[in-house]
């Protein structure tokens, strides 16, 4: 559809079943969850023994620390246990299997994918980029979490990929401390706002952000990460994402400095409107931008004083040519060049067929959009055009290594991709095709 050579890599991150978390299963109403303590109750310490060494039998290999998890369900539902009843340790942990079942994380879908180098490069050749890729994984229900792996990007352009393990693992969670008083729904927004913490000794591939606040239940959707330098150098990772109750969105925010400990927390402000917001790497004149979907179609620019706290978007990009003309948002956040603010765009056209496009910003006022291409920089063809939602590639964050642009990508909503394309090649692509901004 262009002249811009696109290269697509071998490495596929397709959905793996045998990817599974043993989660809290507990019935809503009272008396349901009475009728299963007592009939657990009920049963001999030698029935209730060969019961639990069942259980350990079929799934200890399964996961890394069955007991720990059994445990922590029976806390959960601890409450309902009469005061006056005998409680062995065995018969703890069968009850906690009573109420907790496996979870398929990825059994439908792996998409949307984001990659920033990782914070250790210790290890690596000359030239290398060791690098994390999140992932939305989709399994029963629809109910989205975020995943990762690891691998580096060699000098020569290879990619390679550190091995995925059978295991996943959810974090400790912990209340954080708000970052703003504004008036809202005190439960609400306190269980929105806690802090992950993952083990160090757990391989990148097994951990999980798995939603665990009533604003996420039915998922945490496409987080964009970005490696953010402040005016003094700190490096923090951020990532912006959409939390989902099978009813309202909400923006919220995951800020981290090693991927094993993460905050989690809720914006404020009158822009959180829409999905895919995207933070800039840096502060620019002194304040943090971030782009955002406020309408549903068109692209806007904010900025502010702080990372939590976002208000009055301007306009910045609108529907321009025909495989964008429904609507256009973000792929991520914007990456700096010398030339600019290279932003990734998505664009939808007809038959609700998504492409990728990209555009350049000015780096010192990016409210003014300097180019913009007339064509896709990647498009669905071949099997990319078949999964759950059709036609689609989309991304929610690249970056350059060398002298290529690393575009990790969705197809159609089922699996993932790399793509790479040599950066100087887009640029000059991006300045030559200009297309005004419709105002």
């Amino acid at each position: 559809m262009n002249a811009i050579k696109v290269h697509r890599h071998t490495p596929r991150f397709s959905p793996q079943s045998d990817r599974v978390i043993l989660r809290p299963f507990i019935p809503g109403d009272s008396d349901s969850i009475t009728a299963v303590i007592n009939r657990a109750m009920a049963m001999t310490e030698d029935h209730v023994t060969l019961a639990l060494d069942e259980v350990r039998h079929e799934f200890n290999t399964r996961h890394i620390d069955v007991e720990s998890i059994l445990l922590a369900h029976f806390e959960m539902i601890e409450s309902y246990i009469p005061p006056t009843a005998l409680m062995t340790p065995t018969r703890r942990h069968f009850i906690g299997a009573l109420f907790s079942g496996e979870y398929a994380l990825e059994s439908a879908a792996l998409f949307n994918p984001s990659i920033v180098p990782h914070p250790d490069q210790s290890y690596t050749n000359a030239g290398d980029l060791r690098f994390i890729m999140s992932l939305r994984a989709t399994g029963e229900g629809h109910i989205s979490s975020i995943e990762f792996r690891s691998g580096i990007i060699a000098a020569s352009g290879k990619i390679i990929m550190d091995p995925i393990s059978r295991f996943v693992t959810a974090p400790e969670r912990s209340v954080s401390v708000l970052h703003s008083t504004t008036p809202q729904t005190r439960a609400g927004y306190d269980d929105s706002n806690y802090t992950l913490r993952f083990s160090e000794t757990l391989a990148m591939s097994e951990r999980i952000i798995f939603p665990s606040s009533a604003s996420e239940s039915n998922g945490i959707e496409d987080a964009r990460f970005v490696r953010f330098i402040d005016d003094d150098g700190v490096v923090t990772y951020y990532a912006t994402y959409t939390a989902y109750n099978g009813r309202d969105i909400q923006p919220q925010l995951i800020e981290t400095k090693d991927f094993h400990t993460f905050k989690m927390s809720t914006f404020t402000g009158n822009a959180l409107q829409n999905k895919g917001m995207a933070l800039f790497p840096r502060r620019i004149n002194g304040k943090y931008a971030m782009l955002s979907r406020q309408d549903g179609e068109n692209l806007y620019i904010l900025f502010s004083n702080t990372p939590h706290e976002w208000h009055n978007p301007t306009l910045l990009m609108q529907p321009a040519a025909v495989w964008e003309s429904i609507k256009i948002g973000n792929c991520g956040s914007p990456i700096e060049t010398p030339e600019g603010w290279l932003v990734l765009t998505h664009g939808v056209g007809p038959m609700r067929k998504y492409c990728i496009g990209a555009a350049l910003l000015d780096l010192n006022d990016p409210t003014q959009v300097l180019g913009r291409l007339k064509t896709p920089l990647l498009a669905p063809k071949g099997n990319e055009r078949e999964g759950y939602v059709p036609n689609v590639v989309y991304s929610c964050g690249s970056l350059i290594h060398g002298k290529n642009l690393v575009l990790p990508y969705a197809m159609s909503d089922t699996a993932s991709a790399i793509a790479t394309v040599e950066i100087d090649v887009l640029l000059a692509a991006i300045l030559k095709n200009f297309i005004s901004e419709p105002r």
